[in-house]
C-alpha cells in the first residue's frame, strides 16, 4: 500500500502532520516529506517527552 501523496512536488506521507517549518522535510500545509519517521525517547511517557529522530534542520545559507 503506497504511503505517499504528492506535496507541491514533492512526496510526502500521507496523514503525517508537522509544524516544525525549519525542519527539511516539512513542506506547505504542515506536510512531512521524509522517507520515514523516528520517534525517539523509549521511556516516554508524555507527548513533551517525545522528539522527531527524523529532524534536519534546514541549510540557512541556501538562502543568503
Amino acid at each position: 500500500m503506497d504511503q505517499k501523496k504528492n506535496c507541491g512536488g514533492r512526496d510526502c506521507l500521507s496523514g503525517v502532520r508537522c509544524s516544525v517549518e525549519n525542519c527539511v522535510h516539512h513542506t506547505i500545509g504542515n506536510e512531512c516529506t521524509a522517507g520515514h519517521i523516528t520517534v525517539k525517547s523509549e521511556d516516554a511517557t508524555t507527548k513533551a517527552e517525545t522528539f522527531c529522530g527524523t529532524f534536519a534542520p534546514v541549510d540557512t545559507w541556501q538562502y543568503v
